[in-house]
C-alpha cells in the first residue's frame, strides 16, 4: 500500500464492481470461451479475456467478432445468465468497507461496465442494494466507462451538481481513466490480474486490499 495524505474526505464513493467489490471472473471466463467456440474463432487465454473484460462488452465484441458480435452477444449472456448468481463471491473485506461508508453517511454507488440489469440481480443476490444510493451499469448511459456519460447519469441519479470530493475505487486503467477524466479522486486496487506497474496513468491513491480504504475514510 501507498501511504499518501488525502487533504480532504470524500462526500461520495463510486466504485467498480467486478474484481473490486466482488470476484465474478469464472462466469465470464467460461461464457467467453465457449463464445469463441461456437462461432469456431482462436482459442484465447484465461488472462487474455478477463484482461478485456474491463471494457463493456458493447465496446469489445463489435471488435473482436466483427459482424458476428450481436450473435456472439446472444451466445455470451444465455451461458453468463445460468452461472453468475451461483459463482459471484464478495472481495474479502468488502463488505465490511461498505459498512462502514453507510455508517459514516457518506454517498455510495456502483459505477460498472458490467449490464445494468445483470449487474443490479448480482447486487440483490448479495442484499447489499442497501448501501447503494445509486448503481450505474454498461447500457443505460450513451457511452460506458470511461467516458464521462456514465458518471454523469450517477451524479444525476442523486441529484449531485458538482463532483468535488468524490472518490472513484477500481482496480484497472480503465478506472483509473474514468476517474481522472471526471476529476475524481483514484483509488487503485492492486491485484492478481492488474499490477500498479501494469497501468500507464498514475492513481492518486493505489492500495493493495480493498479493507485499506478505511485508513482514509476516518
Amino acid at each position: 500500500m501507498i501511504k499518501k495524505i488525502i487533504k480532504f474526505q470524500p462526500k461520495a464513493i463510486f466504485f467498480d464492481w467486478d474484481n473490486t467489490l466482488v470476484n465474478n471472473w469464472n462466469p465470464i471466463f467460461i461464457s467467453y470461451k465457449k463464445t469463441l467456440k461456437e462461432l469456431g474463432l482462436k482459442k484465447q487465454n484465461k488472462k487474455e479475456i478477463l484482461r478485456n473484460a474491463k471494457y463493456s462488452l458493447r465496446e469489445t465484441f463489435p471488435k473482436v467478432f466483427k459482424n458476428d458480435w450481436v450473435k456472439a452477444k446472444e451466445i455470451f449472456y444465455k451461458i453468463f445468465k445460468e452461472i453468475h448468481l451461483k459463482e459471484i463471491k464478495p472481495i474479502a473485506n468488502a463488505e465490511k468497507i461498505l459498512k462502514i461508508i453507510k455508517n459514516k453517511k457518506l454517498f455510495c454507488g456502483v459505477i460498472s461496465n458490467k449490464d445494468g440489469n445483470l449487474l443490479r440481480k448480482e447486487i440483490d443476490k448479495l442484499k447489499w442494494k442497501k448501501y447503494f444510493q445509486v448503481i450505474v451499469g454498461a447500457n443505460e448511459a450513451k457511452k460506458d466507462k470511461p467516458s464521462k456519460y456514465p458518471f454523469n447519469l450517477a451524479l444525476k441519479k442523486i441529484s449531485f451538481k458538482s463532483n468535488n470530493n468524490i472518490w472513484y475505487v477500481g482496480d484497472n486503467e480503465i478506472d483509473i481513466e474514468f476517474a481522472k477524466n471526471n476529476k475524481c479522486l483514484s483509488v487503485f486496487i492492486e491485484n492478481n490480474m492488474f499490477k500498479r506497474s501494469d497501468v500507464k496513468k498514475k492513481p492518486d491513491l493505489i492500495l493493495d486490499k480493498i479493507e485499506n480504504l478505511e485508513l482514509y475514510i476516518k
